[in-house]
């Protein structure tokens, strides 16, 4: 399936997994590399299929990420986002909550802090179609309790281009957010604050990328790649 026009675009994506869908629930993974624009497709496939009359809830792989603390005390803070970050036992038993149809209890993650929000936890009810996002979300053991994968593919270079300036734009809204993570680079003058984001996709988002991210593409069912404007180019169907 080919579509220069990404409205149609998301509509056939859809499309296709409300047509998949014939149980319920029916867990759908959405994978790929940091700043691809997996979030904007979950989004639009939660707002698409709630349209149709179908529930939708959304899930973030990031929830089952290790605590800084923890990662610091294994020598893994350098590794965030690689396999080993994450808790593995805690994803088999959310999935498998939501697989029986029962809620599962997940941590908070701050996109502000990049950290698991301490004592704090989320409830994910069950629902016809459970999205899952992130970048582990195509491996193990992710993958395992998947119905349909979906891998959000684009060139490497223009997906570090996107992670940088996204790393640029977060770091000036910072400006005035002690709270923020990018608060500390905030101050300092644009071209640093650039080769540090640079520096962190080459140094950690590229060798993931390389070693488990895009592998994962393999156990894709279905492939959506983006334009150099973040639209859908193309819909491949796979299986």
């Amino acid at each position: 399936m080919v579509s220069s026009d990404s409205t149609s675009s998301y509509a056939a994506l859809v499309d296709l997994v409300r047509d998949r869908a014939t149980s319920s629930p029916f867990v759908v993974g959405i994978g790929g590399p940091v700043a691809v624009g997996k979030t904007t497709i979950v989004q639009a496939l939660a707002s698409g299929l709630e349209a149709e009359g179908r529930s939708a809830n959304t899930l973030s792989t990031d929830a089952f990420l290790l605590s800084n603390q923890a990662l610091n005390e294994r020598g893994l803070l350098m590794r965030k986002g690689f396999p080993e970050s994450y808790d593995d036992g805690a994803i088999r038993a959310a999935l498998g909550a939501l697989r029986a149809g029962e809620i599962a209890r997940v941590h908070v993650y701050s996109h502000e802090t990049y950290d698991v929000v301490p004592d704090a936890t989320q409830l994910i009810a069950p629902a016809d179609v459970i999205l899952v996002e992130g970048i582990v979300a195509l491996q193990p053991p992710t993958v395992e309790h998947l119905d349909l994968a979906i891998y959000v593919d684009a060139p490497e270079p223009r997906v570090r281009e996107w992670f940088v300036e996204r790393f640029v734009r977060l770091t000036a809204a910072a400006a005035g957010d002690a709270a923020s993570f990018y608060r500390p680079f905030a101050d300092m003058p644009p071209e640093q604050v650039r080769q540090i984001a640079e520096g962190t996709w080459d140094g950690i988002n590229a060798p993931n990328l390389h070693a488990h991210i895009a592998p994962s593409a393999a156990r894709a069912d279905v492939v959506v790649v983006k334009a150099a404007d973040h639209s859908i180019a193309e819909v491949r169907v796979l299986r």
